[in-house]
């Protein structure tokens, strides 16, 4: 692990973007102590504009996130604000996100209060559907994603993470590898009041969730993304068994996507992909339906895994 860490920090060089973000030196308090970049091209646009906050894995940053992912593609296209938290050295050699530790995954602390206080600017501060907050993220930014879903479940409309975990899993960096390397059973764990305990008295839904898991994937074993389902199905009061398998989801062989519903709404999407290691579906192009970088963290299959996620978001017009 630690010679796949020290690759990953050497590929740093990839974040250099020609992608439009800017930073915002000032989103109100800051516990975390990260940085924050905004993508929103047309500032003179008065509309509500939705906001997708989108959380890079491990090794990268803001603008690399952005180029990896093709967001802001998806964003000019469809008037779209785009918020990229962005970690810094000081607090994870790795510019990871630390998903593993209390101080930044309990409500009101660290990395997770400085991303909502950042949200709370942005609503402050630019055009935004209050209804339509989503949330995404890779590997570390995925396990992110679950947490801010888990903490501020009010204000997210969907989140869809990469290859993450569920929610308070780990508590240490030791406890974070051997869940990554699928160790941790279901019946050392109570996934779904580990949520609950940090939303006392909320009675409303949590978010929808959109899980991708590459089945050949050895960084983040899939076993996590089934922890992830169990965890959410628990909290949104439904079982764990499919209400609808699609195999060879939209033409690709290797996609399988199941859904999971709640009278009829649905509440999980779960696309497991074989053959996939730990990495990013794209399809490079430029179509409307086409983007991302090829890289190290993604595969090019024909399939657009963030086009599809803005669908399954509601934002493609």
């Amino acid at each position: 692990m630690k010679n796949i860490l020290f690759i990953f920090r050497n590929l740093i060089s990839f974040a250099q973007s020609t992608d439009t973000i800017s930073e915002l030196n000032y989103f109100g308090n800051n516990p975390g102590n990260l940085k924050m970049f905004i993508h929103n091209t047309d500032v003179t646009d008065s509309s509500l504009k939705p906001l997708v906050v989108v959380l890079h894995g491990c090794s990268q940053t803001a603008n690399g996130v952005a180029e990896l992912t093709g967001w802001n593609k998806i964003a000019d296209n469809n008037n779209l604000i785009i918020l990229y938290p962005q970690q810094k050295f000081i607090n994870n050699q790795s510019l990871c996100f630390n998903w593993f530790k209390n101080k930044d995954i309990s409500k009101g602390r660290g990395e997770s209060q400085s991303i909502y206080n950042a949200i709370c600017y942005i609503e402050e501060n630019y055009k935004i559907d209050k209804s339509k907050i989503f949330i995404t993220g890779l590997s570390a930014g995925a396990a992110m994603a679950v947490v801010m879903m888990s903490v501020h479940p009010e204000t997210f409309n969907s989140g869809a993470v990469f290859a993450g975990v569920a929610y308070k899993i780990a508590s240490n960096p030791i406890k974070a590898l051997n869940v990554m390397y699928g160790k941790k059973t279901i019946s050392e764990i109570n996934l779904a009041k580990k949520v609950v305990s940090q939303n006392i008295g909320y009675r409303s839904e949590y978010p929808k969730m959109i899980i991708y898991q590459g089945l050949e994937d050895n960084i983040v074993k899939p076993k996590n993304s089934d922890l992830i389902l169990l965890q959410w199905a628990t909290i949104s009061k439904i079982d764990t068994v499919c209400d609808n398998i699609v195999n060879c989801y939209n033409g690709v062989k290797n996609i399988t996507r199941l859904e999971y519903k709640k009278n009829n709404d649905l509440k999980i999407i779960y696309y497991k992909i074989s053959g996939l290691g730990h990495k990013l579906l794209i399809k490079p192009g430029s179509n409307f339906n086409e983007g991302g970088k090829k890289w190290i963290f993604s595969e090019d299959i024909g399939f657009h895994s963030t086009y599809q996620t803005a669908i399954d978001f509601g934002l493609i017009k």
